[in-house]
């Protein structure tokens, strides 16, 4: 990859309850990281954290 190409990379945060009985996932924001106490538990009214942040990189287009 030259220079003067950039990829498109999308960067998610991966949320859990301290319970372990729920997980979910969002966009990346400022901000965030691992252990990052973000919200109460929908289902237990546990702790939400931040256990994970990581990003998708497009697969390269082949050239013809």
């Amino acid at each position: 990859m030259s220079s003067n190409q950039q990829q498109a990379v999308s960067v998610y945060t991966v949320i859990k309850c301290v319970n372990g009985d729920y997980e979910t996932e969002r966009p990346f924001q400022d901000g965030d990281y691992v252990l990052k106490v973000v919200g109460i538990c929908p289902k237990d009214g546990g702790n939400l954290y931040i256990a994970g942040i990581y990003a998708l990189v497009p697969e390269k287009e082949k050239e013809s």
